[in-house]
């Protein structure tokens, strides 16, 4: 009885929920984890909803800075084959081209006309190298829903 009792004490507190969780509750931060993702849905939880869709910047209810909204359900509509409104010859996201999509120069990582207040995120930490890799690997991949 006691062994159980052990055993069920060790397995709880292997499987409590870490502090240091990424914020789609994987273990470590984003920034630890974003080297095994490409997916929306994970670049969506932990780097355009915490770092761009903050009020004043990409989000709905402010209107967007760049008529661009990042909220969750709808960065893909704006992204993706979609003309920037900042540098109006660019596309924001074109499918299976990095070098080409407008996200990756705002993100510093292509050559082309910066957005004109600075690059992005604007006025918050600057993403990690592992998490702007996870966008680009996504935009690579299609950039699917």
């Amino acid at each position: 009885m006691l062994r159980a009792v052990l055993i069920a004490l060790c397995v709880s507190a292997c499987t409590a929920a870490d502090p240091g969780m990424a914020p789609d509750g994987g273990a470590g931060t984003a920034c630890e984890v974003a080297n095994t993702h490409s997916d929306l849905a994970w670049i969506q939880a932990n780097v355009f909803t915490p770092s761009c869709a903050v009020g004043g910047c990409h989000h709905a209810a402010a209107a967007g800075a760049g008529h661009l909204s990042l909220d969750d359900g709808l960065s893909h509509l704006q992204l993706v084959n979609t003309a920037s409104t900042t540098a109006t010859s660019w596309m924001r996201v074109v499918p299976s081209d990095a070098s080409k999509s407008y996200l990756m120069v705002a993100l510093g990582t292509e050559s082309g006309p910066r957005p004109v207040d600075g690059l992005m995120p604007l006025g918050r930490a600057p993403l990690c190298s592992d998490e702007v890799a996870a966008i680009q690997r996504w935009i690579m991949a299609g950039a699917p829903p």
